[in-house]
């Protein structure tokens, strides 16, 4: 990753800690407002409730003492009680049919309403409500409730708001200074939190600063938490494990090429300059076109098969995968070596049995076999046999090729599917170190597995396919 991107990668972690920490903070915000605003509506509606009782109370009461002594017998139990001195403080007035009104209960000192606006109840029972406005700012609206009289007369009790809303201002009041400091908390909650959920981030970009200087074998620290955060910094190490092993396997191949091609270039060079010196006759010099076709052959080989090799181990080689017979493959692979063999009277033979299928690149499987064939034909001796036995159980597939050669020594087995590693006994042969290191390899990238086993009498390979997957 270059510097451009990790400080892109930085300034994105930026705006994305701001955008999470403000978010946060907007939702804290938010849900502490919708509580006290709940709240507030809540305390509201009961005091208004509870007021309202109070007010249907008193008029329940007094329209009872109307309707036995009339307006005389209000104003005695008035002066009983206390008038409008008494705490519970109400403003009662009796509107006669003719239109008078007498005041029973007048209003507090500073307190000033248009009583004329009060309507009136439409029939007997009905209680009707009015709010009037404040004239006096600070001294709270009237809520009043009038009742029509069985004589004409409307009965109205009536009080006003400022305690109660003396009360909600002092709750508004408190809420803002819990609001405020609930807002630091939130923030620093939020600076918190977001620090916390993009430490991972910050990991990432320290990691990639330490790749960046060389140091190839860094990895982000996963937390073990399971979330978004971790996963992404298991994937990017994965990523540069998987950046690691084709680096390995460029060099590899790299080395592995400069390697094995010196030698049939340096031939190539020489068979050109000794065409190229002067009597050589026709027919030399097209034995030499012929000999360098054959090394540059040999060239191309050595490349396809160290690019498939180098594909196969770092997990990239591509697969044209579909349902197989192994068998078949087995058998098609026997018949392009079976004329080779009996030329040195080699006996091939193919166990018979039900076909067994795998998922697997055909074409793949093929040259895999093919590869163990070449050997085998290559290293047994004449009058020698080949056999090849399948076997299918619930575990996969099994491919064996056995020969009768002369084996390998035990120093070698370990050793034998390496690149372009040849034992004593193969240097005599023809052949580029890279057929057993290419089975492996297709193996591997099937998600099989390739063994070998020799002794004295003989060598066997195997080939290990896993179980096709089971049929949803």
């Amino acid at each position: 990753m270059s510097s451009k991107s990790l400080d892109t990668l930085k300034r994105a972690s930026r705006r994305l800690g701001f955008r999470l920490g403000a978010w946060h903070l907007a939702v804290f915000l938010a849900g502490n407002a919708c509580v006290l605003g709940l709240a507030y509506i809540g305390l509201s509606a009961s005091l208004q409730k509870g007021d309202r009782a109070e007010i249907l109370s008193e008029l329940a009461e007094q329209t009872a003492i109307y309707k036995e002594g009339g307006v005389p017998a209000m104003k005695k139990d008035l002066s009983q009680g206390g008038g409008p001195a008494s705490a519970d403080w109400f403003y009662i007035e009796v509107k006669a049919a003719d239109g008078r009104t007498g005041v029973l209960s007048p209003f507090k000192p500073g307190l000033a309403y248009d009583t004329a606006a009060l309507g009136r109840p439409a029939i007997p029972g009905e209680t009707r409500w009015d709010v009037l406005p404040e004239k006096v700012e600070d001294t709270g609206d009237l809520e009043a409730a009038s009742a029509l009289m069985p004589d004409g007369a409307v009965l109205r009790v009536a009080r006003n708001t400022a305690d109660r809303d003396a009360l909600l201002e002092h709750f508004r009041d408190t809420a803002l200074l819990i609001l405020l400091p609930a807002a630091l908390l939130g923030l620093l909650g939020g600076v918190l939190l977001t620090r916390r959920a993009l430490r991972p981030l910050h990991h990432l970009a320290g990691t990639v600063r330490e790749i960046e200087a060389g140091t190839l074998t860094s990895r982000v620290a996963l937390r073990g938490t399971g979330d978004e955060l971790d996963e992404l910094g298991g994937l990017f190490n994965r990523m540069l494990d998987k950046i690691s092993l084709l680096m390995k396997s460029m060099r590899d191949a790299l080395d592995n090429a400069a390697h094995d091609l010196r030698t049939p270039m340096t031939r190539l060079r020489a068979v050109a300059e000794t065409a190229l010196r002067p009597g050589k006759t026709a027919e030399e010099r097209a034995e030499a076109l012929s000999d360098c076709l054959e090394e540059s052959d040999r060239v191309l080989a050595l490349l396809t098969s160290l690019m498939d090799v180098s594909e196969a181990e770092a997990g990239t080689l591509r697969l044209s995968m579909g349902p197989a017979d192994l068998r078949r493959l087995a058998g098609e692979a026997a018949e392009v070596y079976r004329y080779p063999a009996e030329e040195k009277r080699i006996e091939i033979s193919v166990a018979a049995g039900q076909p067994v299928e795998i998922i697997c690149d055909s074409a793949r499987v093929r040259q895999a076999v093919a590869n163990l064939l070449d050997n085998a034909v290559k290293y047994t001796p004449a009058g020698g046999k080949i056999a090849l036995d399948l076997r299918s159980g619930p575990d996969g597939a099994r491919l064996s090729v056995a020969d009768t050669g002369p084996g390998i020594p035990a120093a070698d087995l370990d050793r034998i599917w390496e690149r372009l590693y040849r034992g004593d006994a193969s240097r005599s042969q023809k052949g580029l170190g890279l057929g057993l290191s290419l089975v492996r390899a297709i193996m591997k990238a099937h998600g099989g597995e390739a063994q070998a086993a020799s002794s004295r009498h003989g060598t066997t390979f195997t080939l290990i396919f896993p179980a096709p997957p089971a049929a949803p």
